[in-house]
């Protein structure tokens, strides 16, 4: 398995910034995990409020510790009253580090394997989403539902 390096992990954070600056998205925060969920690296915009730190940790959290992106969490908390209470009950369980909303995404080497997550808070989850997209492309990973 290939670990993923500072400097890979500032590269992504790099191209989320960049993405986000084409995009015209108000401040965002950005966090990188390796695969075993250690914060790699982490940046806060200036005028952004303070949660937003916490937030996209939790999203990248949560893509790495159940194997998928937050899109799919997402979509499992919207099935039903019974995933609902699942969610809830994971995020009980975890202390709080599971946000069930895109903008958390997988990474994986060119064999498959799982080298980390990013995490991306502050613009609509969607944006959130779009931008961690572009920046895993962008240093030659792949995305976790690619």
């Amino acid at each position: 398995m290939t670990e993923l390096t500072l400097d890979q992990a500032n590269a992504l954070i790099t191209a989320v910034l960049v993405e986000a600056r084409r995009l015209q998205l108000p401040p965002i925060a950005v966090a990188v995990l390796d695969s075993g969920g250690h914060l790699k690296a982490l940046q806060r915009q200036d005028r952004l409020s303070f949660l937003r730190a916490d937030i996209c940790q939790a999203k990248a959290w949560g893509a790495l510790a159940l194997g998928t992106d937050t899109r799919h969490l997402a979509s499992r908390f919207a099935q039903d009253l019974q995933q609902q209470g699942f969610m809830q009950a994971l995020n009980a369980m975890s202390g709080g580090r599971i946000i069930p909303l895109p903008g958390g995404v997988l990474m994986r080497d060119s064999g498959g394997e799982i080298v980390g997550a990013i995490g991306v808070a502050g613009a609509k989850s969607e944006q959130d989403e779009a931008c961690a997209l572009a920046a895993v492309r962008s240093v030659g990973l792949q995305a976790g539902h690619d």
